[in-house]
């Protein structure tokens, strides 16, 4: 059974109210103010995710911890959504992981939080909506659930991701025992099949690796050699369709994401989902550490 405590992120020059779910030796920890995210994930006091503090000082989108994705994954061509012939332009992955996220219920079971459209979001995004995510901890498994409501009047347009960060001693370390139908680098084009191995490697005169993949089988399993931890990424294969494995060469992560969609899809029929008004859709996954 977990408990609920409150708590404070203080460093540098950021200070956020913290909600901690633990259960037994595991412990998860979200941050309302900063994109809704959970920030934490740890087992006996050590670290699963991974952190950029100083992310924390500015309003620059988070690349860290496990940002939410909406209402794109990625950028779209040319930085702009195409709505009723005008153009809106848009930040890589939406703006979701930029807001502060309100508190509907913070108890032992369960952590709910909510947004909903502001001057900001109807600029870029012209739509009325309400996004409910809801943290769970049972032991090592992190329950992670976005319910995303069309609260207006005319058909919500979007696609819907999660980016979680995980501490990774060095690339070279990391395993990876993922299946999918496709991978490649870039997903525009006809996507190759995907090798019996899926690897993420450094690639000469980059900043850093990247594999696309469609016809993801859930879970996706890591394994870290070198500090012994294990990642696995559970999901829901109707809703989460793509896969995403990313790192930046200087930096001690692996990022193992479910996406229903890519950089451009809000923007090409039948490649993103639309929830008609009144309509609801949950997006449901899971992190279980080890």
């Amino acid at each position: 059974m977990s408990k609920l405590t409150a708590g404070t992120y203080e460093k540098y020059n950021a200070k956020y109210s913290t909600l901690t779910l633990t259960d037994g030796e595991y412990a998860l920890t979200v941050t309302p103010e900063k994109g809704g995210m959970a920030t934490s994930f740890t087992k006996s006091g050590e670290e699963y995710l991974w952190l950029r503090d100083k992310n924390y000082e500015s309003s620059d989108r988070p690349r860290c911890g496990v940002p939410i994705l909406f209402p794109s994954c990625g950028k779209p061509d040319g930085g702009v959504h195409h709505f009723n012939g005008s153009d809106y332009p848009i930040e890589v992955h939406g703006f979701a992981d930029l807001l502060p996220w309100q508190v509907k219920t913070a108890a032992d079971d369960e952590i709910v939080l909510t947004l909903t459209p502001n001057g900001l979001t109807k600029f870029v995004y012209p739509f009325d909506f309400l996004l409910e995510m809801r943290y769970t901890l049972s032991g090592a498994k992190a329950g992670l659930e976005l319910t995303v409501h069309n609260t207006g009047d005319k058909a919500l347009p979007f696609s819907i991701g999660f980016h979680p960060y995980f501490a990774a001693s060095k690339l070279e370390n990391v395993h990876f025992d993922i299946n999918a139908a496709t991978c490649s680098e870039n997903a525009k084009g006809e996507q190759p099949a995907a090798p019996e191995t899926i690897t993420l490697t450094r690639k000469e005169g980059s900043a850093d690796s990247i594999r696309l993949m469609t016809g993801v089988k859930s879970p996706m399993r890591l394994t870290d050699s070198g500090s012994g931890h294990t990642v696995e990424v559970a999901f829901d294969e109707s809703v989460f369709t793509n896969g995403v494995l990313w790192q930046q060469d200087a930096e001690t992560f692996v990022c193992m994401e479910p996406w229903n969609g890519w950089a451009n899809s809000v923007n090409e029929a039948g490649r993103h989902i639309e929830l008609a008004p009144g309509a609801s859709k949950t997006f449901a996954w899971s992190i279980t550490i080890g």
